[in-house]
């Protein structure tokens, strides 16, 4: 084999391993933010609802009352529960295209 092509074949991997490195850290620092945001606007809107309730809470407060507050609470909950999932499919989603580039890179490290 020829040292010029040995030097492009490990050239072309190593733009490719670049490239997959910029994207893969592209979609982790997406995910990472958008974990973030997704994390703090839940504690908000948790916050936002405990604040309210204990603002017009009385003593003598019903249990449809009480069980009106606890549905909102249950909601919240359930909101965060499906930003945690969107969350772990970026993560996958990130470790796909990990995967992919790894195979194009010893796809051109391999061709002759």
């Amino acid at each position: 084999m020829k040292a010029d092509r040995v030097l492009q074949r490990h050239h072309a991997a190593s733009l490719m391993a670049m490239q997959c490195a910029v994207r893969v850290s592209g979609l982790m620092g997406i995910g990472m933010i958008g974990s973030f945001r997704k994390g703090l606007d839940t504690y908000m809107l948790c916050l936002q609802h405990s604040a309210s309730y204990v603002k017009n809470a009385h003593l003598g407060d019903t249990p449809e009352a009480v069980s009106a507050y606890a549905d909102v609470m249950s909601e919240c909950v359930e909101k965060s529960w499906q930003d945690y999932r969107n969350t772990l499919q970026i993560i996958l989603l990130t470790q796909d295209e990990a995967l992919i580039w790894a195979s194009k890179i010893d796809r051109a490290l391999t061709n002759v």
